[in-house]
Parts: structure tokens; sequence; C-alpha cells
């Protein structure tokens, strides 16, 4: 990517700007930074965050892109991000619909970063923004960032809903329920519920159940196909975010004693080994309650 000024695997044809640099140290890049954006997948959050522990100072502020619950504990970034560095650094999020590729090629983009502090949403936003790229801000962390993580859960819900040839009226209301849930699920976390209509909730979630281009979406096509979870992720070469999202958001809702239920049937379809059609009847199969 140095020499070429392109990564050739996911954004071919597209050059870096010439403000981009690349470092082979960790310790050499951050060296002097005031601000730090990590965009990795979650599970490698806490990792990453444990070796610059000790490069940045008290004063480096750092914002994230990363989306999803941590596996084993059930914690937010912004949770890892604390018990990690501390409460000291200015902290934010970055979340909303979002594909890079259409970032890269200049294309309208709107998303949302969320801090507690007021003043560094809006100097992130601030930095982000321009004619082609605009960002609201929220001090909902929790809300933001509960948004980024169901969404990818539910448009494995819909791929896989698509690749049953169930039609558009079984995918939007899959879209539906699953707002519901994740309102559910971060009102329970303390969220504001009203962060879940703009767009790191439901902008993100359809965006992602219904575009092309969501390798969550592909993923649930894939698993309708019969094709399993180890060679999508062998042929996609990309890290599917909602796989390890469905683990921790089931033992997290059992935890707390929240209802989802799209969310535990696709859990138990990814990890139980249950059919997509069986899925679909037991969900069809519930007792009727009250919208």
């Amino acid at each position: 990517m140095r020499s070429s000024r392109e990564n050739k695997i996911y954004m071919p044809n597209i050059k870096f700007p010439k403000n981009i640099n690349f470092f082979s140290s960790l310790e050499e890049s951050l060296l002097g930074s005031e601000k730090i954006c990590i965009a990795l997948p979650s599970n490698c959050f806490r990792g990453i965050l444990q070796k610059i522990k000790h490069i940045i100072t008290k004063n480096t502020k750092i914002c994230w892109a990363t989306k999803g619950f941590e596996i084993d504990s059930g914690m937010l970034p912004h949770e890892i991000c604390e018990e990690v560095l501390g409460t000291t650094n200015n902290m934010a999020v970055i979340s909303g619909p979002s594909f890079a590729i259409e970032v890269a090629k200049k294309k309208p983009t709107a998303l949302t970063v969320a801090s507690e502090n007021t003043k560094f949403a809006d100097e992130i936003a601030h930095d982000l923004s321009d004619i082609n790229f605009r960002a609201y801000t929220s001090n909902d962390v929790i809300g933001v960032e509960v948004g980024g993580a169901i969404k990818n859960i539910v448009a494995i819900g819909a791929g896989i809903s698509d690749g049953l040839n169930y039609g558009d009226n079984a995918k939007i209301a899959l879209i539906n329920r699953g707002l519901v849930e994740m309102q559910r699920l971060g009102v329970a976390l303390g969220a504001n519920k009203n962060t879940f209509f703009g767009l790191s909730g439901m902008g993100d979630l359809v965006l992602t159940c219904t575009s092309n281009l969501s390798r969550n979406r592909r993923f649930g096509l894939a698993i309708a196909e019969g094709k399993s979870i180890s060679k999508f992720q062998s042929e996609a070469k990309q890290v599917v975010e909602g796989f390890h999202a469905t683990s921790a958001v089931y033992q997290l809702s059992q935890k707390i004693g929240i209802a989802m239920p799209i969310c535990e049937i696709i859990y138990q379809i990814l990890f139980e080994k249950l059919s997509p059609q069986n899925a679909a009847n037991i969900l069809m199969s519930r007792a009727l309650q009250n919208e």
C-alpha cells in the first residue's frame, strides 16, 4: 500500500490522499499524535488499547469506528476503553450508515459522533465533515454503540430471509422488529430510546439489511444457501461482525432478562445448528402480542 498508494484488495483503483502515511511501528505512528481514530474489528479492540496504553498520554484524544460487544465480557467499546485506559482521555464513538467504499468514492454520507464530552464530539464531527461527508453529534454513547452492534445481527437475519425467498414483507417485518429489540436492549443498558431512530440506529439498520455491500447480509444469504461459516469468511476475507455480536448479545440478553427473539433465533441458527426454515416457523408461531 505504501508503494502503490492504494488498497488493491478492498478498494482497488482508489488512490490514497497524499497526507496518508504508513508505519511499521505502532509506537512510531502514535508518537506526538493529538488524536487517534481506531478502526478495527471489535475482537481486536481490547488488544490494541492494551498496546497503545503505554504510548499515549492522558491528553491523547481517542475515537473509534469499532462496532460490537466483546464476546467474553459483553462489554461495549467505551466500557473496554475505560477499563483499559481509565477515564482521563477524551473519548468518542463514530457510527452510522457508511460503507467504506462509498466514502472512499466521495459519495454523500452522514453518520453520528457520540461522546459524553459535547465539545469533543463537535471537534471530531468538524474534523470529519466536508462537502461529501456530514457528521452529526450525540451524547448517547451507549445508544450509538448498541445500534452499531445489533444492526449487524438483524442484517444476518435479513440475508437469511432473502436467501429463502421470503419476500419484502418478511424482510421489512424483520427490520422493524429488529429495531424494537435494539431499543429494548439499549434502554435496559441506559440508552435514550430516541437515539435508535437516528443514523446510528434505524439508518445503519436499514442500510445493512438491504444493501448487497453489507457483508452481514451476504453472510445471511450464504447461510440460507447452506454454506459453512468458515467457507464464507475465507472467501469474503473480511470479518463478519454480526457473527461475533450474535453470541455476545445472546449471552447478555439472557443475563439481564431481555426478550430478543430475533437475535436469539439467529444465535440458534449460527451456534446450535437450527435450520433457517425451522427458525422462521418458530418466529411466526410465537404467541400473538400487542405491538
